[in-house]
């Protein structure tokens, strides 16, 4: 077991023209064995969609998919007759499990920036479901996004996770506790975080794999970060 911090220049850039993409684990045109997952979360891209573009109708199968939307709107439309608009501070969850067919739009003149999560799921082959929700982002707190967790107020995926969103002020101090079989992954989105005396800064990433308590330190106003507890 081990424990890694990773620079943002280690991410695998995709340039298609209407999309811009940074691949953290390995995903089409990208090829790694050595990096395929982390635990049970199978993909992570940080795509920018350019306007009056957008990924067309396509299949998925046996994965749940997390959207969390960073900055403006992006259109859903799929094989269920769901269609939503999904904006900044949404997230949407699909449970790809037989099937699924959809398409993501940026039909705005303004660059959608978002977060597409991919989890392999506890079970295969059931009933298809999509879902979109506000969420509330409160400072200097964790707030849990989405887990397997059955709560009216969480949104539910069917994989061993739990999807955090951190946002703190300058030198607040806050520690995690990684539990035995689990393992902890961490992608920066704004500014500075300070783990174990090292300086985490935008688009680098942490992945541990060893339980502790592990004690963080934000270096900046506003230090803003997606953290993802996974089972192995």
């Amino acid at each position: 077991m081990k424990n890694r911090i990773i620079k943002s220049i280690y991410r695998f850039a995709a340039d298609h023209g209407w999309l811009k993409s940074w691949h953290i684990f390995s995903f089409a045109d990208y090829y790694d064995p050595s990096n395929m997952h982390f635990g049970n979360m199978r993909v992570f891209n940080d795509d920018f969609i350019e306007w009056k573009s957008g990924f067309w109708m396509h299949a998925h199968s046996n994965m749940e998919i997390l959207t969390i939307m960073l900055e403006w709107e992006i259109t859903h439309t799929d094989n269920m007759w769901n269609k939503a608009t999904i904006k900044k501070w949404q997230i949407q969850t699909m449970s790809a499990w037989t099937w699924i067919r959809h398409s993501e739009e940026n039909r705005s003149d303004k660059l959608v920036h978002l977060y597409q999560i991919w989890f392999l799921p506890t079970h295969n082959w059931n009933t298809p479901e999509y879902k979109d929700i506000d969420i509330k982002i409160e400072n200097n707190k964790l707030n849990l996004l989405a887990s397997n967790i059955e709560q009216e107020w969480l949104w539910y995926l069917d994989s061993d996770v739990k999807v955090y969103y951190w946002k703190y002020y300058k030198y607040e101090a806050f520690e995690y506790t990684l539990e035995k079989n689990r393992w902890l992954f961490l992608y920066m989105y704004k500014w500075e975080l300070i783990i174990n005396k090292t300086v985490l800064k935008e688009w680098d990433q942490l992945r541990f794999e060893l339980e502790w308590i592990y004690d963080f330190i934000s270096n900046s106003i506003d230090c803003e970060f997606v953290l993802i507890d996974v089972k192995l």
